[in-house]
């Protein structure tokens, strides 16, 4: 892959990919070295792809990445309180309540987090979460269905 093509999927998506990263992992900081060794890979690569790659393609790779962090023995349990207040600041127009359900979202595990993020921030299907996390299209349905509901409920609790 070509130096220039990795520097514009860099320019492009690294956002998206970061907020991801944060939502799943859960650490500001683990997001960012997670981004870091998507593009590394990326650059690492000798063969040229030959298929065009989108937001799809790196956000599984991005999800991979998240996997590997999380089932690493070094990974610390502690969660950076940065990460909800940067994510809640790049998107416009959060209201109160939105602030709330994204907090909640972040508390959640990351079996329903992730699907959830991806589902109701990044617009992707039920179909392409499945491809990104690796899993059946019926587990990404009941992952968001239960993680609604835990959200639900902790959010009528708070109330």
């Amino acid at each position: 892959m070509r130096n220039e093509e990795v520097v514009r999927l860099f320019d492009e998506f690294s956002d998206d990919l970061y907020r991801f990263a944060v939502s799943y992992v859960g650490s500001k900081h683990d997001a960012e070295d997670i981004v870091q060794e998507v593009f590394l890979k990326l650059l690492n690569k000798q063969v040229l792809f030959e298929k065009k790659i989108g937001k799809a393609y790196l956000m599984t790779m991005t999800a991979n990445q998240c996997k590997d962090l999380l089932k690493s023995s070094a990974r610390k349990t502690s969660v950076d309180l940065e990460s909800s207040e940067w994510l809640l600041a790049s998107v416009d127009g959060f209201s109160e309540r939105n602030k709330d359900v994204f907090d909640e979202l972040l508390k959640l595990e990351d079996t329903y987090r992730a699907p959830i993020f991806l589902y109701y921030y990044e617009g992707f299907s039920y179909k392409e979460i499945s491809r990104i996390l690796k899993i059946s299209g019926s587990a990404v349905a009941m992952r968001i269905k239960r993680g609604k509901e835990q959200l639900r409920f902790r959010l009528e609790e708070d109330t």
